[in-house]
């Protein structure tokens, strides 16, 4: 579309909206557990609004100066998501990276993961799985101010919002089959424990089972979600949820590419397209596998002191074992073959546990309105990891692989480790916190944001449990502040914003060449501006936005001295972002969101200086996607719908001496067919539509993606 036709176009609905004699009522800001359980939402478009988590007050999104992008219902109906990697297609400025058996995203130049659960570092460790995900907030910036940096990353965080018990019975099952043996049911049941409806429960279960379209590879997991809420008084209410993973999985191939230059030549490929890899070949075997039980606790009472206080304590437990073999791959001999790496794991072990205690004031001070929030944190997070290296195993010919090259399976890694040294270690740390945000009105149409955190982190070292000798231990404090400004031009409709963010990650001490370094915390800061379009009859609402994020206090070799450190490392990242749905004609709803990144390693190492890091994403990135509805009377209906995504280049190696390996860009489709009869829902979905074949990556690895997926899954409510 020309942008003249644009403009137009946005013009024109914003006219017809706001004037139109059928305008309805504006959306609240919180989500909406009734409305989004309903067997048919209303064909009106409805955006997915943030949380108030985001805030950690209970604001609309024209008073938040900070940028979010929410995935729920309106996104994802009728589209056969089981992932939340799927489900985060869908979000501007949100591009796969490291494919481990956790998945990694970035956003804004930063990799992160899915860390965080209804606002708490409780992060089901290795899983994907989104049955119980009512919806993905991702929190633009670095946000250490309100969410603390244990988890936080500069680009920003993703936090996931899970369904509560609503008062209502009902019952969903659910079967989906596919190509690449994919076999999935879920079922989920509601209802009110007793007469009076205080006590209110609802459970998820779910079982998959799919394999790779490689010649290996393959997930199996059992999900439970049970959840329980109890309303003790008018002012209190209790909630409780529990989520519990079995999952066993190869993990993801994943390849580390050879530099393009060697001693100053070039002799490497440059970029994955160019790569002679057998897409079809995994390079593994099913007997290779990663098991994981994760169970997590989450608790929450929320007390009403008074019409203007409310207090809100939060817990959460994490615990997580795992065992297996875990495997990489290097390129060698000019890219021509496979070495093979593997770790055996006896154990993995990871713990988190976090109480945290809000007070949410609402009050006026001198005609002023102000939403205070004061809040205490404590988490005490622990890793304990008891493995064998087996190293590189074989090599493997690309082309014309050997015989002996199936020899490799599990049996041969257990020969392999049973006289190899044992590593056995645990990390634990606590961390403490405390942080204020205010909200302020001076007018009806201007809000100010006021945010600062304290942050102590006293990590207990490493500890070798076969010596007993604990290394690396240290204490670093941090202070943040957060300042957000916005102003609507029109009430409810175009507001202009601002804010200046920051957040901090801790370093542990480094030790070379006799000498300790110990470091400060490093930071990184945000300022941003935009705008953000809300019109009445949501039939557009917009957000655009530019942020330039500084990130100082990274380590880097001493350019006096190679074989020392300093904490002098600066570099930045900066874009624009765009989100925009719309629902221009009767039934047919449009989503578009786009981004541009630009980041440089201004002071760093000699051999990366003035680069673009490596992990900071493709430059870019956009997400689409159309449907549309058509119902045939008042129990049935059609739907169709076509979306894709863009992801540019990305750098995978970037150094002066070793040159640039990119990624190829890469578009993908998708698309989705579906009726709707009643309490019955069939759908027909596509993914990678066309069947393109692609890489992607961070951490110096790269993965082929998935090829075509088609599902189709039928859904019985009662």
């Amino acid at each position: 579309m020309k942008a003249l036709h644009l403009k137009y176009f946005l013009i024109f609905t914003l006219l017809f909206t706001f004037f139109s004699g059928d305008a309805q009522t504006q959306y609240s800001d919180t989500l909406l557990p009734k409305q989004l359980d309903s067997v048919f939402i209303k064909s009106q478009f409805r955006k997915d609004r943030s949380s108030y988590q985001s805030a950690r007050i209970n604001i609309p999104d024209y008073e938040n100066p900070q940028v979010t992008t929410s995935v729920g219902a309106s996104l994802t109906k009728n589209r056969n998501y089981y992932t939340q990697t799927a489900m985060l297609a869908n979000a501007a400025g949100v591009t796969p990276s490291w494919a481990g058996v956790a998945p990694y995203f970035t956003i804004r130049g930063f990799r992160t993961r899915s860390n965080f659960r209804n606002g708490l570092n409780a992060y089901l460790h290795y899983s994907d799985e989104n049955s119980n995900v009512q919806q993905l907030d991702v929190i633009k910036g670095p946000s250490g101010t309100l969410f603390g940096g244990t988890n936080m990353a500069f680009g920003g965080l993703i936090n996931v919002l899970t369904y509560i018990p609503v008062d209502s019975i009902f019952t969903n099952f659910s079967l989906a089959t596919g190509n690449n043996a994919l076999h999935r049911a879920n079922i989920e049941i509601n209802a009110p424990l007793d007469s009076a409806h205080k006590s209110l429960f609802r459970m998820f279960g779910t079982y998959t089972s799919r394999k790779s379209f490689q010649d290996q590879g393959l997930n199996k997991s059992l999900f439970l979600a049970p959840s329980f809420s109890y309303q003790l008084s008018p002012d209190l209410k209790i909630r409780m949820e529990a989520e519990f993973l079995h999952r066993n999985t190869t993990n993801n191939p994943l390849f580390t590419p050879g530099n393009p230059l060697i001693g100053g030549i070039a002799t490497n490929v440059q970029h994955s397209n160019d790569l002679n890899l057998d897409y079809f070949s995994s390079y593994t075997n099913n007997s290779l596998l990663w098991r994981t039980s994760s169970l997590n606790f989450y608790g929450k009472i929320s007390y009403a002191m008074s019409p203007d206080w409310q207090s809100e304590t939060n817990l959460a437990s994490t615990n997580s074992t795992s065992n297996g073999d875990y495997q990489t791959n290097l390129l060698v001999n000019n890219n021509a073959a496979v070495a093979r790496k593997v770790l055996h794991y006896e154990s993995e072990d990871i713990s988190n546990y976090q109480v945290q205690q809000n007070f949410i004031g609402n009050f006026k001070i001198g005609g002023w309105d102000n939403k205070l929030l004061i809040g205490l944190d404590y988490q005490r997070y622990s890793y304990g990891a008891n493995y064998k290296n087996a190293g590189y195993v074989d090599t493997v010919a690309i082309a014309g692989p050997s015989a002996a090259a199936n020899l490799f399976h599990a049996d041969l890694i257990r020969n392999i480790v049973v006289s190899k040294q044992p590593n056995n270690s645990v990390a634990p740390q606590n961390s403490y916190s405390a942080y204020v945000s205010d909200v302020i009105k001076p007018t009806d149409a201007l809000t100010l944001m006021l945010s600062a955190r304290y942050d102590r982190l006293i990590n207990l070292g490493t500890k070798d449990l076969l010596t007993a000798v604990t290394t690396a231990d240290y204490k670093q404090s941090s202070i943040t502040p957060k300042i957000g400004l916005t102003y609507q031009l029109i009430p409810k409709v175009i507001t202009v914003f601002g804010n200046y963010m920051s957040g901090f990650q801790n370093l542990a001490p480094t030790s070379a060449n006799g000498i300790v370094y110990n470091f400060k915390p490093q930071y990184g800061s945000q300022l941003e501006s935009g705008v953000k379009i809300a019109v009445p009859n949501n039939a557009l609402d917009l957000t655009l936005s530019y942020y330039d994020i500084r990130v100082r206090n990274s380590v880097i070799t001493d350019p006096e001295d190679a074989t020392k450190y300093i904490q002098g490392g600066k570099q930045y990242s900066r874009g624009v972002e765009f989100d925009i749905q719309s629902e221009p004609l009767s039934n047919f709803f449009i989503h578009a969101g786009g981004a541009y990144n630009t980041s440089k390693l201004t002071v760093a190492d000699a051999a990366v200086q003035g680069l673009r890091p490596v992990n900071a994403g493709p430059k870019w990135s956009f997400t689409w996607y159309a449907s549309y509805e058509l119902p045939v009377n008042s129990d049935s209906r059609w739907n169709a719908g076509f979306g894709g995504n863009y992801a540019g280049e990305d750098l995978i190696i970037n150094s002066k001496s070793a040159g640039s390996f990119y990624t190829n860009a890469y578009t993908l489709c998708n698309g989705n067919i579906g009726y709707a009869y009643r309490q019955f829902q069939c759908r027909l979905t596509a993914e990678n539509l066309f069947n393109t074949r692609y890489y992607y990556g961070g951490r110096g690895v790269i993965t082929p993606g998935n090829l075509r997926q088609c599902i189709l899954s039928m859904t019985l409510r009662f």
